[in-house]
């Protein structure tokens, strides 16, 4: 593993394989106080850390990780993170470890940006691995027509939540009710991004600026890493009352930010920017209203409108539209998404399907 600090999802996984009595080591790739690292430490599972130290550290880590696969001998060697993916998978093609298999997290990334040594990568990854996990049908249609990898070696297992955390509110919250009945109290937008150019957050906080000057009781509040468009996003909230907006680069409790809020707005620049996009599945399992671009997980989402808001892509201006006719109780209540929906993302059903991919491969 790398490139990773939390991930319940996959001390999920590692619950289900510890379940089925398989014998599992993990390396970490990262630091020995990360919140991961803490956690599999707590179930005393089989745990070694190296620390990443950049670019000309990577063939200490492949030493490294070739030294580990040559004691453990492993039959499954199982990936996640760009970082554990690229190192892993050639670590275990030398000492032909039968199985290889990773978890693609990323979507067109690369493509987008021409980044030609991280496409290279994944050209290099792609053809050293036995499987690889497509986490939407985005990733795996992004593998099969722009890097040519046989459909055959594609699984397609979605990202988990615990729902139960999230589903804990009772019906759909009425944005109308706030402004017939509690005017007195702000009307909080949300946001949970990283704040980078393909997020779109620079929209969604230009739009707010707009509504600002109308409804002086909004709020605007946002959760995710400072990166490349943070430097935008705060010039456009400066000018602003700073009592109006919160940007912080983290929150340790994200359900109850989601039912701290009245609306939540995601909306990624392009339809395949989102490999998954998870925060599309905690608001709507949250039932909180959405203001939303179609990326990531929503292409496989039918009938989409009847459940959500959705904007154009880079168009703050239908963004600001958007929230003033939910202020306003203008617009038409949306449908709670089907339950049946909701469910296939599971964090244990997603964990089951991960343990029964990694496990069958023992045994093949």
């Amino acid at each position: 593993m790398s490139d990773v600090n939390f991930s319940p999802q996959l001390i999920s996984i590692l619950h289900e394989l510890h379940n089925r009595k398989s014998d599992f080591q993990v390396i970490l790739i990262g630091e020995s106080v990360a919140k991961i690292a803490v956690q599999i430490g707590a179930h005393k599972w089989k745990l070694r850390v190296i620390r990443k130290t950049g670019k000309l550290g990577s063939i200490l880590h492949l030493f490294m990780i070739c030294y580990w696969i040559l004691r453990i001998r492993p039959e499954v060697v199982f990936t996640s993170g760009q970082f554990a993916t690229v190192i892993g998978m050639i670590s275990a093609r030398i000492f032909r470890v039968p199985q290889r298999i990773y978890i693609r997290h990323h979507s067109n990334f690369h493509h987008k940006y021409n980044m030609k040594f991280g496409v290279f990568l994944d050209h290099v990854t792609n053809s050293l691995s036995t499987d690889i996990v497509a986490v939407s049908g985005v990733v795996r249609s992004i593998l099969i027509s722009k890097e040519a990898v046989d459909s055959k070696k594609i699984k397609l297992i979605y990202n988990g939540i615990n729902l139960d955390r999230f589903q804990q509110i009772d019906g759909v919250k009425s944005v109308t009710h706030w402004k017939s009945l509690e005017q007195d109290k702000p009307f909080t937008i949300g946001v949970i991004s990283r704040l980078t150019d393909v997020k779109g957050v620079e929209y969604t906080a230009t739009a707010f600026a707009k509504l600002q000057g109308e409804f002086p009781n909004t709020r605007l509040h946002i959760v995710g890493a400072f990166a490349d468009s943070y430097n935008d996003v705060i010039g456009i909230l400066n000018p602003l009352d700073p009592n109006v907006y919160l940007i912080e680069s983290e929150n340790p409790d994200i359900p109850s930010f989601y039912r701290s809020i009245d609306v939540f707005v995601h909306v990624p620049t392009g339809s395949d920017d989102e490999a998954f996009g998870i925060v599309y599945i905690e608001a709507l399992a949250s039932r909180v209203p959405c203001i939303f671009t179609k990326s990531g997980i929503l292409n496989e989402l039918e009938n989409l409108e009847e459940y959500v808001a959705i904007v154009p892509y880079r168009s703050s201006n239908e963004i600001y539209y958007k929230l003033k006719e939910l202020i306003q109780g203008s617009t038409s209540a949306k449908i709670e998404v089907p339950i049946q929906w909701i469910d296939q993302f599971s964090e244990l059903t997603v964990a089951q399907q991960y343990s029964k991919l990694i496990l069958d491969k023992v045994q093949v």
